[in-house]
Protein backbone atom coordinates (compact mmCIF):
# COMPACT_ATOMS: atom_id res chain seq x y z
CA UNK A 1 0.00 0.00 0.00
CA UNK A 2 2.71 2.38 0.80
CA UNK A 3 3.93 1.87 -2.79
CA UNK A 4 0.66 3.07 -4.57
CA UNK A 5 1.12 6.41 -6.19
CA UNK A 6 -1.24 9.25 -4.85
CA UNK A 7 -2.11 12.23 -7.13
CA UNK A 8 -1.89 14.99 -5.41
CA UNK A 9 -3.25 19.24 -6.02
CA UNK A 10 -1.52 22.21 -4.90
CA UNK A 11 -4.16 24.65 -4.34
CA UNK A 12 -2.61 28.16 -3.64
CA UNK A 13 -5.43 30.43 -5.08
CA UNK A 14 -8.80 30.20 -3.10
CA UNK A 15 -12.37 31.38 -3.16
CA UNK A 16 -13.56 34.55 -1.98
CA UNK A 17 -16.35 31.84 -0.28
CA UNK A 18 -14.20 29.97 1.41
CA UNK A 19 -16.76 27.30 2.09
CA UNK A 20 -17.16 26.83 -1.67
CA UNK A 21 -13.58 24.82 -1.39
CA UNK A 22 -15.24 22.05 0.97
CA UNK A 23 -16.69 20.39 -2.26
CA UNK A 24 -13.24 20.15 -4.33
CA UNK A 25 -11.32 18.73 -0.78
CA UNK A 26 -14.30 15.45 -0.85
CA UNK A 27 -12.45 14.13 -3.86
CA UNK A 28 -11.35 10.84 -2.52
CA UNK A 29 -9.17 10.07 -5.30
CA UNK A 30 -6.80 13.09 -4.83
CA UNK A 31 -4.71 14.43 -2.02
CA UNK A 32 -4.31 18.25 -1.56
CA UNK A 33 -1.76 20.67 -0.60
CA UNK A 34 -3.22 23.83 0.87
CA UNK A 35 -0.56 26.90 -0.01
CA UNK A 36 -2.09 29.37 2.65
CA UNK A 37 1.44 30.71 2.77
CA UNK A 38 0.32 34.31 1.68
CA UNK A 39 -3.34 33.97 2.29
CA UNK A 40 -4.49 36.31 5.05
CA UNK A 41 -7.00 34.28 7.01
CA UNK A 42 -5.39 30.95 7.17
CA UNK A 43 -7.55 30.09 10.51
CA UNK A 44 -10.44 30.45 8.45
CA UNK A 45 -9.31 28.24 6.46
CA UNK A 46 -8.29 26.08 9.02
CA UNK A 47 -11.60 25.83 10.20
CA UNK A 48 -13.32 24.80 6.40
CA UNK A 49 -10.27 22.30 5.22
CA UNK A 50 -9.73 20.68 8.74
CA UNK A 51 -5.80 19.49 7.29
CA UNK A 52 -4.55 16.52 8.93
CA UNK A 53 -1.11 18.03 8.47
CA UNK A 54 0.05 21.35 9.02
CA UNK A 55 3.16 23.33 8.25
CA UNK A 56 4.58 25.91 9.66
CA UNK A 57 6.84 27.37 7.03
CA UNK A 58 9.39 30.25 8.12
CA UNK A 59 12.49 29.58 6.04
CA UNK A 60 11.67 27.42 3.38
CA UNK A 61 11.09 28.71 0.14
CA UNK A 62 7.37 27.73 -1.57
CA UNK A 63 9.12 24.86 -3.57
CA UNK A 64 11.02 23.35 -0.66
CA UNK A 65 7.79 23.68 1.46
CA UNK A 66 5.57 22.12 -1.17
CA UNK A 67 7.87 19.36 -1.88
CA UNK A 68 7.84 18.81 1.82
CA UNK A 69 4.12 18.48 2.49
CA UNK A 70 3.88 16.64 -0.67
CA UNK A 71 6.04 13.97 0.53
CA UNK A 72 4.76 13.68 3.95
CA UNK A 73 1.12 13.21 1.58
CA UNK A 74 3.13 10.43 0.09
CA UNK A 75 4.47 8.69 2.73
CA UNK A 76 1.04 8.10 4.63
CA UNK A 77 -2.35 6.99 3.18
CA UNK A 78 -4.26 8.32 6.42
CA UNK A 79 -2.81 12.12 5.50
CA UNK A 80 -5.16 13.29 2.58
CA UNK A 81 -4.72 17.02 3.24
CA UNK A 82 -1.26 19.22 4.14
CA UNK A 83 -1.13 23.33 4.40
CA UNK A 84 1.29 25.71 4.73
CA UNK A 85 1.03 28.55 6.48
CA UNK A 86 3.49 31.18 7.78
CA UNK A 87 1.04 32.33 10.60
CA UNK A 88 2.23 31.70 13.88
CA UNK A 89 -1.32 32.02 15.20
CA UNK A 90 -3.03 29.66 12.81
CA UNK A 91 -0.29 26.60 13.65
CA UNK A 92 -0.30 27.30 17.44
CA UNK A 93 -4.19 26.94 17.18
CA UNK A 94 -4.08 23.39 15.11
CA UNK A 95 -1.98 22.30 17.28
CA UNK A 96 -3.78 23.13 20.53
CA UNK A 97 -6.66 21.72 19.11
CA UNK A 98 -4.74 18.08 18.73
CA UNK A 99 -4.97 18.32 22.84
CA UNK A 100 -8.79 17.51 22.38
CA UNK A 101 -8.04 14.40 23.67
CA UNK A 102 -6.27 15.36 26.99
CA UNK A 103 -7.96 18.12 27.47
CA UNK A 104 -12.29 18.94 28.43
CA UNK A 105 -12.13 20.65 24.78
CA UNK A 106 -15.83 21.02 23.22
CA UNK A 107 -15.80 19.19 19.41
CA UNK A 108 -17.25 22.16 17.90
CA UNK A 109 -15.55 25.05 20.05
CA UNK A 110 -14.21 27.73 18.04
CA UNK A 111 -10.42 27.55 16.89
CA UNK A 112 -9.26 30.71 17.96
CA UNK A 113 -10.75 29.27 21.36
CA UNK A 114 -9.08 26.52 22.06
CA UNK A 115 -5.82 28.22 23.38
CA UNK A 116 -7.56 29.97 26.07
CA UNK A 117 -9.15 27.08 27.38
CA UNK A 118 -5.98 24.97 27.19
CA UNK A 119 -4.17 27.41 29.29
CA UNK A 120 -7.49 27.76 31.52
CA UNK A 121 -6.96 23.83 32.43
CA UNK A 122 -3.09 23.62 32.82
CA UNK A 123 -4.11 26.01 35.85
CA UNK A 124 -6.60 24.07 37.40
Amino acid sequence: MKNQKKFIVIINKFPKILYMITKTLRDENVDFILDASSYPQPVSLLRIAFPDNLLLNLKLSSTQAIQLTGKNLSDSMEIRKGMITDNLKAYYMSLCSTFSSNYAIDKYLDLELIPDTISRQQLN
